[in-house]
């Protein structure tokens, strides 16, 4: 079970220079710089990170400039990308520091007229490629004259610059709590396990049996996977898997964290078990509404790409020590979906077991040797890879932790926040703030009729398993 930790964070000394490139940081820093990170036939574009913050009041220039002034002090934040040889982006790349030009940074749409015009720039967003020749990130602002809209800035970057978990470290820093002090973010920690009741020595053999078996999985997944069959075609996957140039991005209406608290409680499980399981009964319900011939198969395979810190413990102590020197430290894990008609608490019940197998796998330590092992290959067989892992699972999924109380960004108060990417196949995206969990989903219009209603079953896939931990705790 978990239990919640607060954090602030450290004041430190700010880096001149942002370290060396790894290979990884390479390999999506390149992205920016090209096609992306998917072979030529994906016909891609590179993907940016995209946050959204529903803000209070109007951003002004002056809030943006600070922002800004925040952002410089981390070394990648005010650095470019360019080849080691000049002109052959295929080589080594390093980062070249220069300065953050606010009229090549920040845009602003102060004319928004409707919630529907809102929308449609927040999917620009997504799919518009960053500038190259200056540092890899912008800042847009929208906002309505008439007050029609609740005003929204959208901060983009590549991933190159880094990953989720040390864009926390870049929120925590940019921003403050109401009140003027630090950030209070929330980490979820594993309790100490109890001790287990003696077992016979069948039920040993039988434990050893089952984890060899876990391993062995666990093997063959992290080295077969892009090879291996694709996930079934159902209403949210189509054949072949390429980029239609559109996105549709939609959010769910906040959940409070106290709902998914009580889940945990009662069923012995994680935050995490609970929104992977009602996003599995969200597809199964979606897949029901639209007559998918899938809907009554439990065999039906969709799977989630899961992204997985790799962080060694020293790592997170520099961060502590160090918090402006981004990196990227993470590699791709597999899960299998619970599908099929069952109730949520069933579903639930089966999420627990596979996330659980899932942790004492080896599958993540082979994905990273893997993508080392690929990117010595060459930029071109790392792509195709990347193709052939992404293209055949249904979904990315992510799950972030935010910020227990409200802050503000440059002075102005944060009302929501939102994480949204445009990758090539479907993102699944789940954020808590202040509280309250939201769902956002990134989608193509053309294959994900209806995205909408996916948001609505995740929070009656919430509330029912609400109801049936409170009966397990009556």
């Amino acid at each position: 079970m978990e239990e919640e930790e607060d954090s602030t964070a450290e004041t430190t000394l700010v880096p001149n220079a942002p370290p060396k490139m790894s290979a990884l940081d390479e390999s999506l820093a390149r992205a920016s710089l090209t096609s992306g990170v998917h072979a030529p036939k994906a016909e891609a574009i590179d993907f940016p990170l995209v946050t959204f913050f529903g803000t209070k009041d109007v951003p002004t220039d002056e809030h943006v400039q600070g922002i800004l002034n925040k952002l410089a002090k981390f070394p990648r934040f005010r650095s470019k990308v360019e080849p080691v040889v000049a002109g052959k982006v295929s080589g080594r790349l390093h980062w070249v520091p220069t300065e953050i030009d606010f009229n090549r940074h920040v845009t602003r749409r102060d004319d928004v007229k409707s919630k529907e015009e809102l929308e449609t720039i927040k999917k620009e967003l997504l799919v518009k490629p960053l500038q190259t020749d200056v540092p890899l990130f912008d800042v847009c602002v929208m906002s309505s004259k008439n007050g029609s809209i609740k005003p929204v800035l959208a901060i983009r970057f590549s991933h190159g610059i880094t990953d989720g978990v040390h864009a926390v470290k870049v929120l925590e820093h940019i921003a403050c709590g109401l009140d003027g002090e630090p950030v209070k973010m929330v980490y979820w920690k594993r309790s100490k396990k109890k001790c287990e009741v003696e077992k016979n020595v069948f039920s040993m053999i039988l434990d050893i049996l089952y984890a060899i078996w876990v391993f062995m999985v666990g093997f063959c997944r992290g080295v077969f996977t892009a090879l291996g069959p694709a996930d079934s075609k159902t209403v949210i996957r189509d054949e072949p898997v390429k980029w239609s140039g559109k996105r549709e991005i939609t959010t769910s209406t906040p959940v409070p964290l106290e709902e998914l608290k009580a889940v945990r409680t009662a069923f012995k499980c994680t935050i995490n078990d609970v929104v992977v399981s009602c996003i599995a009964g969200a597809v199964q319900r979606y897949m029901e509404a639209r007559e998918c011939t899938f809907t009554k198969k439990p065999s039906t395979k969709v799977r989630a790409i899961i992204p997985f810190a790799t962080i060694p413990k020293k790592e997170m102590e520099n961060m502590k020590k160090d918090p402006y020197t981004l990196t990227n430290m993470f590699t791709f894990v597999s899960l299998r979906l619970s599908m099929g008609p069952c109730s949520a608490t069933e579903r639930l019940k089966r999420t627990i077991k596979k996330t659980s197998d899932l942790k004492r796998s080896p599958e993540a330590a082979i994905v990273t040797f893997l993508n080392g092992l690929a990117g010595k290959l060459g930029p071109k067989v790392q792509k195709q890879t990347c193709y052939d892992y992404m293209s055949r699972h249904s979904m990315v999924l992510t799950n972030v932790p935010g910020p227990i109380e409200r802050v503000r960004l440059a002075g102005i108060e944060v009302e929501t926040i939102d994480f949204a990417c445009a990758n090539l196949i479907n993102q699944v995206s789940v954020v808590s703030y202040a509280g309250e969990m939201r769902l956002t989903t990134v989608t193509d219009p053309g294959v994900v009729k209806d995205a909408h209603t996916i948001a609505e079953y995740f929070l009656k896939e919430i509330k029912s398993l609400k109801i049936a931990a409170d009966k397990v705790s009556s």
